[in-house]
């Protein structure tokens, strides 16, 4: 049996260093390979993901907004060939939805108001070009995260299990909210989804 070692191209490889701390910090020294430094860079687009160094989604928001305008176009053309009704509803999921809402439980959450209003905008002009009422960033984002919560709820072997199973209450059906001390936690995907959750078991 022989053994496969995974090569890494130094060429091929960027370092993205995310680093809170005061800005007047030396930067790190860049990691080498082989005698080789690898980039540093501001943002990586990771599995489709545009990911920053301020993990604050603009790079992603833009990259998300350029796509959509761009299928927003084929979604006029084919209005223009007379397509209506369910069969352009289900070219706007596929082909402008799929890439507006792109990665969305990453993000939904921890967007800022500003960059939510203008994806909305996104989808309000894809709304007319239907003739129909379609849902917001932050409708889409809250019921594709509490599905995602529910199948990790119910996926024993997710890494998560553990950490889910000790925010148990032994009360009822909700979650405890998991202690954040910075707001950005407080912001991302598994404080949010616990406050869904636990909003909707309450009703």
């Amino acid at each position: 049996m022989s053994l496969v070692l995974l090569k890494i191209n130094a060429g091929k490889t960027k370092e993205l260093v995310v680093d809170f701390r005061r800005r007047n910090n030396p930067p790190p020294a860049p990691v080498n390979i082989l005698g080789m430094d690898v980039d540093m860079v501001e943002s990586y687009k990771y599995l489709g993901v545009h990911l920053n160094n301020n993990l604050d989604w603009t790079h992603n928001r833009d990259a998300l907004v350029k796509k959509g305008n761009s299928r927003l176009f084929l979604l006029r053309e084919l209005r223009s060939f007379g397509v209506q009704g369910p069969l352009l509803r289900t070219s706007y999921d596929s082909v402008v939805g799929s890439a507006i809402f792109y990665g969305l439980v990453c993000w939904s959450s921890s967007i800022t108001d500003r960059d939510r209003k203008r994806m909305d905008r996104l989808v309000r002009r894809a709304s007319s070009v239907l003739g129909c009422p379609l849902d917001s960033v932050e409708v889409v984002g809250n019921g594709r995260m509490m599905a995602k919560l529910s199948s990790m709820l119910n996926n024993t072997s997710h890494p998560l299990q553990d950490t889910l199973t000790a925010l148990g209450s032994s009360f009822s059906e909700r979650l405890l909210h998991p202690r954040c001390v910075k707001e950005r936690y407080r912001r991302s995907f598994l404080p949010a989804a616990v406050r869904l959750h636990n909003k909707h078991n309450t009703r």
